[in-house]
């Protein structure tokens, strides 16, 4: 989130909406959103029709597998704090580009929760896509 929110104005020079999604309603997402300070516009899909959508896996093993468990003691141990959640831990997310009229043109389903697409990846493939 922190890459996201610290190149969001590329992403406004590309003519590009980030737009989060999240299951979560209520106290969670409140906690999530006060220590993360996301600027961009939310979307709340308690019924999780969009992670079914786009294919969006849960995995338990894969969410508090080893490698989970390593990056967030390597965060700790740097200073850095994990965001509160007190909802499915297992629920994968992913990131996408879609264009203006709703086609995926970029897929990035999360193998666990630390994968995430490089920030300089999707300011090259938008950028890819509006010089097309």
């Amino acid at each position: 989130m922190a890459q996201l929110r610290s190149s969001y104005d590329q992403f406004k020079a590309l003519n590009t909406e980030i737009v989060l999604i999240s299951f979560e309603t209520g106290y969670w997402l409140r906690v999530w959103l006060d220590e993360t300070a996301a600027p961009f516009p939310m979307l709340l899909d308690p019924e999780r029709e969009a992670y079914r959508a786009y294919e969006l896996e849960r995995s338990l093993r894969r969410s508090w597998g080893v490698k989970n468990l390593w990056y967030y003691a390597r965060a700790r141990f740097k200073g850095q704090h994990s965001h509160k959640t007190g909802g499915d831990t297992a629920q994968l997310g992913g990131d996408f580009i879609v264009d203006t009229r709703g086609i995926i043109r970029l897929a990035h389903r999360s193998h666990d929760p630390t994968d995430r697409p490089p920030v300089a990846g999707l300011l090259t493939a938008l950028k890819h896509l509006s010089a097309g």
